[in-house]
Protein backbone atom coordinates (compact mmCIF):
# COMPACT_ATOMS: atom_id res chain seq x y z
CA UNK A 1 0.00 0.00 0.00
CA UNK A 2 3.09 2.47 -0.55
CA UNK A 3 0.13 4.96 -2.45
CA UNK A 4 -1.06 5.37 0.78
CA UNK A 5 1.97 6.59 2.52
CA UNK A 6 3.24 9.01 0.06
CA UNK A 7 1.89 11.46 3.04
CA UNK A 8 5.74 10.38 4.13
CA UNK A 9 6.59 13.52 2.55
CA UNK A 10 5.33 17.27 2.17
CA UNK A 11 3.78 19.00 4.96
CA UNK A 12 1.71 16.13 7.16
CA UNK A 13 1.25 17.73 10.28
CA UNK A 14 -2.40 17.19 11.91
CA UNK A 15 -3.44 20.67 11.34
CA UNK A 16 -2.59 20.28 7.97
CA UNK A 17 -5.50 17.82 7.29
CA UNK A 18 -7.99 19.79 8.86
CA UNK A 19 -6.74 23.41 6.88
CA UNK A 20 -6.87 21.27 3.76
CA UNK A 21 -10.19 20.02 4.57
CA UNK A 22 -11.17 23.38 5.14
CA UNK A 23 -10.62 24.18 1.73
CA UNK A 24 -11.70 21.47 -0.19
CA UNK A 25 -15.34 22.79 1.61
CA UNK A 26 -15.65 25.97 0.64
CA UNK A 27 -14.40 25.42 -2.55
CA UNK A 28 -16.54 22.61 -3.05
CA UNK A 29 -19.52 23.50 -1.16
CA UNK A 30 -19.38 27.66 -0.71
CA UNK A 31 -18.00 28.56 -4.22
CA UNK A 32 -19.21 25.59 -6.13
CA UNK A 33 -22.63 26.96 -5.01
CA UNK A 34 -22.39 30.50 -5.53
CA UNK A 35 -22.79 30.48 -9.72
CA UNK A 36 -26.10 28.30 -9.78
CA UNK A 37 -27.38 30.73 -6.53
CA UNK A 38 -26.60 33.67 -8.45
CA UNK A 39 -28.05 32.41 -11.99
CA UNK A 40 -31.74 31.67 -9.76
CA UNK A 41 -31.48 35.21 -8.18
CA UNK A 42 -30.75 36.67 -11.38
CA UNK A 43 -33.57 35.13 -13.03
CA UNK A 44 -31.38 32.99 -15.35
CA UNK A 45 -32.70 29.87 -14.04
CA UNK A 46 -36.20 30.06 -12.84
CA UNK A 47 -36.26 29.29 -8.82
CA UNK A 48 -38.57 26.42 -9.69
CA UNK A 49 -36.40 24.32 -11.57
CA UNK A 50 -33.26 25.62 -10.00
CA UNK A 51 -32.61 21.60 -8.90
CA UNK A 52 -35.21 19.88 -11.71
CA UNK A 53 -32.98 17.53 -13.20
CA UNK A 54 -35.94 15.75 -15.35
CA UNK A 55 -34.20 14.37 -18.10
CA UNK A 56 -35.13 16.84 -21.43
CA UNK A 57 -35.70 19.82 -19.13
CA UNK A 58 -32.59 20.76 -17.92
CA UNK A 59 -31.04 23.18 -19.81
CA UNK A 60 -27.44 23.84 -21.02
CA UNK A 61 -26.76 26.37 -18.34
CA UNK A 62 -28.20 24.45 -15.72
CA UNK A 63 -26.18 22.07 -16.59
CA UNK A 64 -22.96 24.00 -16.53
CA UNK A 65 -23.84 25.57 -13.24
CA UNK A 66 -24.77 22.27 -11.75
CA UNK A 67 -20.98 20.87 -12.54
CA UNK A 68 -19.26 24.12 -11.09
CA UNK A 69 -19.54 22.64 -7.82
CA UNK A 70 -17.86 18.72 -8.49
CA UNK A 71 -15.31 20.97 -10.61
CA UNK A 72 -14.49 23.28 -7.66
CA UNK A 73 -14.14 19.54 -5.97
CA UNK A 74 -11.28 19.12 -7.97
CA UNK A 75 -9.75 22.67 -8.22
CA UNK A 76 -9.70 22.41 -3.65
CA UNK A 77 -8.40 19.01 -3.56
CA UNK A 78 -5.77 19.95 -6.31
CA UNK A 79 -5.05 23.45 -3.74
CA UNK A 80 -4.80 21.48 -0.30
CA UNK A 81 -2.72 19.14 -2.05
CA UNK A 82 0.23 21.71 -3.73
CA UNK A 83 0.07 24.71 -1.29
CA UNK A 84 -1.65 23.21 2.51
CA UNK A 85 0.75 19.59 1.80
CA UNK A 86 3.24 20.54 -0.56
CA UNK A 87 2.55 17.40 -2.54
CA UNK A 88 1.80 16.66 -6.11
CA UNK A 89 -1.44 15.68 -7.52
CA UNK A 90 0.26 12.58 -8.66
CA UNK A 91 0.85 11.61 -5.05
CA UNK A 92 -3.08 11.22 -4.79
CA UNK A 93 -3.45 9.30 -7.96
CA UNK A 94 -0.57 6.83 -7.32
CA UNK A 95 2.55 5.73 -6.15
CA UNK A 96 5.03 7.37 -9.03
CA UNK A 97 3.57 8.13 -12.19
CA UNK A 98 -0.04 8.26 -13.23
CA UNK A 99 -0.61 5.22 -15.20
CA UNK A 100 -2.84 6.10 -18.15
CA UNK A 101 -3.64 2.43 -18.97
CA UNK A 102 -5.18 1.32 -16.31
CA UNK A 103 -7.38 4.20 -16.35
CA UNK A 104 -8.60 3.31 -19.71
CA UNK A 105 -8.98 -0.25 -18.45
CA UNK A 106 -11.26 0.76 -15.77
CA UNK A 107 -13.03 2.65 -18.37
CA UNK A 108 -12.97 0.04 -20.84
CA UNK A 109 -14.36 -2.74 -18.10
CA UNK A 110 -16.82 -0.79 -16.56
CA UNK A 111 -18.04 0.57 -20.45
CA UNK A 112 -18.95 -3.51 -21.32
CA UNK A 113 -20.69 -4.34 -17.74
CA UNK A 114 -22.46 -0.76 -18.29
CA UNK A 115 -23.97 -2.37 -21.56
CA UNK A 116 -24.29 -5.81 -20.18
CA UNK A 117 -26.30 -4.80 -17.50
CA UNK A 118 -28.98 -2.71 -19.17
CA UNK A 119 -29.16 -5.03 -21.70
CA UNK A 120 -30.11 -7.61 -19.42
CA UNK A 121 -32.22 -5.58 -17.11
CA UNK A 122 -34.40 -4.14 -20.37
CA UNK A 123 -35.01 -8.23 -21.49
CA UNK A 124 -35.89 -9.23 -17.80
CA UNK A 125 -37.99 -6.00 -16.96
CA UNK A 126 -38.73 -4.55 -20.49
CA UNK A 127 -41.03 -2.13 -18.61
CA UNK A 128 -38.34 -0.50 -16.42
CA UNK A 129 -36.88 1.39 -19.77
CA UNK A 130 -38.43 4.18 -21.42
CA UNK A 131 -37.06 5.77 -24.79
CA UNK A 132 -37.14 9.97 -23.86
CA UNK A 133 -34.43 10.39 -26.47
CA UNK A 134 -34.18 14.19 -27.43
CA UNK A 135 -32.17 14.52 -29.91
CA UNK A 136 -31.89 18.85 -30.16
CA UNK A 137 -31.30 18.39 -26.59
CA UNK A 138 -28.49 15.67 -26.90
CA UNK A 139 -26.89 17.48 -28.95
CA UNK A 140 -26.54 20.33 -26.50
CA UNK A 141 -26.03 18.36 -23.45
CA UNK A 142 -23.80 15.90 -25.03
CA UNK A 143 -20.49 18.23 -25.72
CA UNK A 144 -20.67 19.56 -22.19
CA UNK A 145 -21.24 16.13 -20.59
CA UNK A 146 -17.87 14.73 -22.27
CA UNK A 147 -16.01 17.69 -21.10
CA UNK A 148 -17.57 18.07 -17.87
CA UNK A 149 -17.79 14.80 -16.67
CA UNK A 150 -14.78 13.89 -16.47
CA UNK A 151 -13.47 16.50 -14.16
CA UNK A 152 -16.32 15.98 -11.96
CA UNK A 153 -15.74 11.85 -11.72
CA UNK A 154 -12.20 12.53 -11.34
CA UNK A 155 -12.51 15.10 -8.43
CA UNK A 156 -14.87 12.91 -6.74
CA UNK A 157 -11.87 10.04 -7.21
CA UNK A 158 -9.03 12.23 -5.79
CA UNK A 159 -10.91 13.42 -2.96
CA UNK A 160 -12.85 9.80 -1.60
CA UNK A 161 -10.27 7.77 -2.61
CA UNK A 162 -7.34 9.55 -2.75
CA UNK A 163 -7.31 12.61 -0.09
CA UNK A 164 -9.87 11.04 2.68
CA UNK A 165 -8.20 7.56 2.41
CA UNK A 166 -4.15 8.53 2.46
CA UNK A 167 -5.34 11.13 5.39
CA UNK A 168 -7.21 8.20 7.10
CA UNK A 169 -4.56 5.91 6.76
CA UNK A 170 -2.27 7.58 8.84
CA UNK A 171 -4.54 6.89 11.43
CA UNK A 172 -5.15 3.21 10.70
CA UNK A 173 -3.87 1.53 7.44
CA UNK A 174 -5.86 -1.37 7.74
CA UNK A 175 -7.74 -2.62 4.36
CA UNK A 176 -11.00 -3.35 5.92
CA UNK A 177 -11.44 -0.39 7.73
CA UNK A 178 -9.96 1.50 5.08
CA UNK A 179 -12.46 0.22 2.39
CA UNK A 180 -15.55 0.22 4.37
CA UNK A 181 -15.21 4.03 5.64
CA UNK A 182 -14.91 4.60 1.99
CA UNK A 183 -17.96 3.27 1.22
CA UNK A 184 -20.05 5.46 4.39
CA UNK A 185 -18.56 8.27 3.14
CA UNK A 186 -18.81 8.14 -0.12
CA UNK A 187 -22.75 7.19 0.42
CA UNK A 188 -23.27 9.82 2.82
CA UNK A 189 -23.46 12.65 0.48
CA UNK A 190 -25.00 10.95 -2.50
CA UNK A 191 -28.43 9.87 -0.62
CA UNK A 192 -29.21 13.82 -1.49
CA UNK A 193 -29.66 12.63 -5.19
CA UNK A 194 -33.21 12.89 -6.81
CA UNK A 195 -32.46 9.19 -7.94
CA UNK A 196 -32.42 8.29 -4.65
CA UNK A 197 -36.01 8.68 -4.13
CA UNK A 198 -37.36 7.51 -7.20
CA UNK A 199 -35.27 4.72 -7.47
CA UNK A 200 -37.09 1.37 -8.04
CA UNK A 201 -37.27 -0.43 -4.51
CA UNK A 202 -36.86 2.64 -2.61
CA UNK A 203 -34.17 4.49 -1.23
CA UNK A 204 -32.37 1.93 0.29
CA UNK A 205 -31.20 -0.31 -2.37
CA UNK A 206 -30.24 3.12 -3.87
CA UNK A 207 -28.17 4.07 -0.97
CA UNK A 208 -26.91 0.45 -1.07
CA UNK A 209 -25.67 0.94 -4.74
CA UNK A 210 -23.96 4.10 -4.27
CA UNK A 211 -22.06 2.09 -0.47
CA UNK A 212 -21.10 -0.99 -2.68
CA UNK A 213 -19.37 1.23 -5.57
CA UNK A 214 -17.60 3.23 -2.39
CA UNK A 215 -15.79 0.09 -0.95
CA UNK A 216 -15.50 -1.64 -4.52
CA UNK A 217 -13.65 1.46 -5.57
CA UNK A 218 -12.25 1.69 -2.58
CA UNK A 219 -10.58 -2.12 -2.43
CA UNK A 220 -9.55 -1.49 -6.26
CA UNK A 221 -7.49 1.01 -5.49
CA UNK A 222 -6.17 -0.26 -2.54
CA UNK A 223 -5.39 -3.41 -4.67
CA UNK A 224 -4.19 -1.05 -8.01
CA UNK A 225 -1.54 1.39 -5.33
CA UNK A 226 -3.81 4.26 -6.80
CA UNK A 227 -7.02 5.74 -8.29
CA UNK A 228 -6.51 5.62 -11.70
CA UNK A 229 -8.56 2.43 -12.56
CA UNK A 230 -11.42 3.92 -10.26
CA UNK A 231 -11.33 7.37 -11.78
CA UNK A 232 -11.65 5.54 -15.53
CA UNK A 233 -14.96 3.59 -13.65
CA UNK A 234 -16.36 6.53 -12.11
CA UNK A 235 -16.18 8.53 -16.09
CA UNK A 236 -17.54 6.34 -17.76
CA UNK A 237 -20.52 5.43 -15.37
CA UNK A 238 -21.16 9.09 -15.25
CA UNK A 239 -20.80 9.65 -18.95
CA UNK A 240 -23.03 7.09 -20.02
CA UNK A 241 -25.69 7.79 -17.39
CA UNK A 242 -25.79 11.65 -18.89
CA UNK A 243 -25.27 10.06 -22.42
CA UNK A 244 -27.38 6.99 -22.80
CA UNK A 245 -29.01 5.41 -20.11
CA UNK A 246 -29.63 7.29 -16.71
CA UNK A 247 -32.61 7.29 -13.95
CA UNK A 248 -35.66 9.73 -14.00
CA UNK A 249 -35.18 12.85 -11.93
CA UNK A 250 -31.15 12.27 -11.62
CA UNK A 251 -28.29 14.75 -11.38
CA UNK A 252 -26.98 13.68 -14.74
CA UNK A 253 -30.29 12.89 -16.41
Amino acid sequence: MEWLHNTQTGNSKWWSWWLGLAVIIVFYVVLGSLPLIVAVVAGWIPRANMLDTTPGMMSPLQFVLMMVSPIMLFVGVWLAQRLVHRRSLTQLTSTTTFRWPLLWQGMAIWLGMSIIGTVAESLIYPGRYAWTFDVNQWILIAPLVVVLIPIQAAGEELFFRGYLMQATARLWAQPVFLVLLSGVVFMAPHLGNPEVSKALGGEIPMALNYFLVGIGTAWLSIRDHGIERAIGMHVVNNVYAGLAVGYTGSVLG
